[in-house]
């Protein structure tokens, strides 16, 4: 059976993913037969964007009702803007659909952890999949080429530089999530938790961020580091660095190779995106064929973590948009 996923968000705006995220869905062998969009004429962008850039003929749906009375879908992927995700996942999770939802699970206001914990286990006790689309550690085998040996064990020391489009507490949604989940990977464990966080304005404003903690899980601690800077064009700037190995990322423009740079060493990266989106068609292949999904603890634990940052943020840092 051919899994049919519907796109929520499948615009291009600003960072979204939509006609990436449709297009990986294609080539994973599922199929994308319809949208939702907020206007009819954002729609139509969309439409004709996804046609553009992937090869997809979609419909498309200004109300959220509509499109799951008509179509026949196993599953939804929310790539709206992250503080509208709660109310989907309702929604989503009483129409029985398995999801694959962009990062973070949800977002704005205070109770992220409490809020997340309701929304997973009303996935889970429906048995359904969820997702998040957290794709940093489907690079991280490029990183051990490049450094052999390096991730033979917990590291001692993490950091990583993004360049997220916002500024502020929206830049902690849009960024932290991603070392959050390599942290996750690299250093497995039930209930991870966050200490020691500060914070620096690295130009006097809320522009550029600099975040500094402990990462402990699994009795292992990692000391991270986090440059957080805006303002950048796309391919935007991003590197790891893990135990004193660094890799910058290079994107070769506009074939949008990736790879991974140290010094005249440099490594291909198949792209992390595509990587993630398969994954979750595998997993869903898998549930629809009468597998359990994967627990989705991991997304509550991260949620736990960002809302510890989140929190200690606004204790540090003067944000008038607070």
């Amino acid at each position: 059976m051919t899994p049919r996923v519907g796109l929520i968000g499948a615009r291009r705006h600003r960072q979204g993913l939509g006609p990436f995220v449709a297009r990986d869905l294609k080539a994973a062998g599922a199929t994308v037969p319809c949208l939702l969009g907020t206007r009819s004429e954002t729609v139509e962008l969309a439409e004709h964007q996804l046609f553009e850039q992937a090869g997809i003929r979609v419909r498309g749906y200004t109300r959220l009702e509509e499109m799951l009375g008509r179509e026949d879908l196993d599953a939804l992927a929310i790539l709206s803007p992250a503080e509208t995700h709660e109310s989907y996942l309702c929604t989503v999770a009483d129409a029985g659909l398995h999801v694959l939802c962009e990062k973070p699970l949800v977002w704005a206001g205070r109770a992220l952890l409490d809020r997340a914990r309701r929304r997973a286990e009303a996935f889970r006790v429906r048995g359904l999949l969820l997702s998040e689309n957290c794709q940093w550690p489907y690079a991280l085998e490029a990183f051990r080429v490049l450094h052999p040996g390096t991730l033979d064990g917990p590291p001692r020391t993490f950091s990583m530089r993004l360049s997220p489009a916002s500024r502020g507490v929206q830049l902690l949604g849009d960024c932290l999530p991603h070392p959050l989940s390599i942290l996750q990977a690299l250093v497995p464990g039930r209930r991870p938790i966050i200490e020691n966080a500060r914070y620096a304005l690295l130009t006097g404003d809320m522009a550029n961020l600099g975040v500094a903690f402990d990462y402990r899980a699994g009795g292992v601690r990692v000391h991270t580091e986090l440059e957080l800077r805006s303002g950048a064009r796309d391919p935007r700037p991003a590197s790891l660095e893990i135990d004193g190995r660094r890799a910058e990322r290079r994107v070769r423009l506009p074939s949008y190779e990736i790879a991974f740079s140290e010094g005249d060493r440099s490594v291909p990266v198949a792209d992390p995106l595509t990587a993630r989106v398969r994954a979750f068609v595998a997993d869903l292949e898998a549930v629809i064929a009468g597998a359990s999904p994967p627990d989705p603890t991991p997304i509550v634990d991260r949620m736990a973590m960002l809302e510890s940052l989140v929190e200690a943020y606004r204790v540090q840092v003067d944000d008038p948009d607070l």
